[in-house]
Parts: structure tokens; sequence; C-alpha cells
């Protein structure tokens, strides 16, 4: 008796498309979402750099005198502005070095700056 159930049920494989559908599905699901999470954290990074870019120049206008205040304060209140911390702040002549670190999605991003005056024209 029990093998003749056994035997029935082995036949009867009703529902078992929707089963490897929805097994599809999900693992697709899951590699997209994959996806998205790698885009997302590029994203984030680039923007730390940009923001990190723009402390930078900023601090560079302040040496220069373009702007009241101190050069390394001012990057520290912009990139206190989106999150960040600055990690170093090192000032050669009038170039300045800056190291933000930031903590996105869990992971913690460090990027650098330089900015300087550039080459001065001699006429």
């Amino acid at each position: 008796m029990f093998k003749k159930f056994w035997t029935l049920s082995l036949k009867n494989d009703l529902g078992s498309a929707s089963i490897i559908g929805f097994a599809i599905f999900f693992v697709i699901l899951g590699i997209i979402s994959m996806i998205f999470m790698n885009t997302n954290e590029s994203v984030e990074l680039a923007r730390l750099q940009a923001q990190t870019d723009n402390a930078t120049v900023a601090a560079v206008d302040v040496l220069r005198g373009l702007a009241t205040g101190y050069p390394c304060e001012t990057a520290e209140e912009i990139v206190q502005g989106f999150g960040g911390t600055i990690e170093r702040c090192h000032i050669v002549g009038f170039d300045i070095y800056i190291e933000v670190s930031q903590k996105v999605l869990g992971i913690v991003h460090r990027v650098q700056s330089h900015a300087g005056v550039g080459l001065l024209e001699i006429r």
C-alpha cells in the first residue's frame, strides 16, 4: 500500500512550474537588488568626492584671501554639512590637502582632495 501511494505522488507533478517560476523570479530579484546596491554605493562615493573637492576649493579661497576665516575650519564646516568628517587638513604654501571619511551604507569611505592656486602668470 505504501509503495502504491509513493508511485502515485511521483506521477502527479501539478504546480511544479509555478514553484520553478517563483524560484527564478526571486533569483532575478536578488541579482537586480545586488546591482542596485553596487550602483548606489558608486554614486555615493562619487558624491563624496565631489563634495570634498568643493570643500577644498573653498578652503583655498580662504587661504588666498578671497573669503574670510581659516582654511581648515571652513573646509570642516562644509564637510560637516554633508555628514563627513575631516581626517586630515594639511597646508603647504598655497596648496591644501584634505582627507575626508564618511560612513555610507555601513561602509566607511575615505577620499582625498588637493587644491592650489595653480600656475602664476609671469610677464
